[in-house]
């Protein structure tokens, strides 16, 4: 093999691996974004869940000062709305935390 025709094998062998590497960098990249965007989203749900756990507290507390009956607290209308929401946004972190380990684990 000539040393031209080494040369260029070498240049397309180099240019490969540059582009494979580019690739691999760029697919990083996006799977860090994208970890980056579920986090965010994660910490949105803690902090809604603070909130309604904050209410769900407020009410209870609010009836049983009003006189009613612990039996009355728990069948509150708008305690079991709380109550609903806060399942509902568990359920999203959890599937938030399971796209997270896919990512993770793709990797």
């Amino acid at each position: 093999m000539g040393l031209l025709q080494r040369l260029k094998h070498d240049l397309k062998a180099g240019l490969a691996t540059l582009r494979l590497g580019t690739a691999q960098a760029a697919n990083r990249a996006l799977e860090e974004t994208e970890l980056l965007r579920l986090r965010l989203e994660a910490r949105k749900i803690d902090q809604r869940l603070i909130e309604f756990y904050r209410d769900l507290g407020e009410r209870a507390v609010d009836l049983r000062e009003a006189g009613e009956p612990a039996e009355r607290v728990l069948y509150d209308a708008e305690v079991g709305r709380l109550v609903a929401e806060i399942h509902q946004l568990k359920h999203a972190g959890r599937k938030l935390e399971a796209e997270m380990r896919e990512i993770r684990n793709s990797e």
